[in-house]
């Protein structure tokens, strides 16, 4: 079996500018969110966070008119190319801006 197969959610790259903050500091940055789905993404960055790392996190999606803006956990680490995060409290209505914009 495929790991896309055992995927909850389909997947989508995207580039766009993303804040990343923890205690209250945010980071700004032009960051690719890799396998960007509903539950989480991919984040590249060069940043480092430990694995159970609780971050908000900040973006737009393309066209997007306001941010989406969400609490993360680190869920893995890729030797400091990015951090794996799932999603923990995405609103209904952005999570249905995700799924729109995945399904394009």
């Amino acid at each position: 079996m495929q790991i896309d197969e055992r995927r909850k959610y389909p997947r989508q790259t995207l580039t766009t500018e993303i804040w990343l903050g923890q205690d209250g500091i945010f980071t700004r940055a032009n960051a690719t969110l890799g396998d960007l789905s509903e539950g989480g993404a991919f984040i590249e960055t060069s940043q480092r966070y430990s694995v159970g790392s609780l971050l908000s996190l900040r973006f737009k999606l393309p066209r997007a008119l306001e941010f989406i803006t969400c609490m993360i956990i680190v869920r893995n680490t890729r030797g400091g190319n990015g951090l794996g995060v799932e999603f923990l409290d995405l609103s209904p209505e952005d999570r249905q801006q995700i799924k729109t914009f995945i399904s394009r």
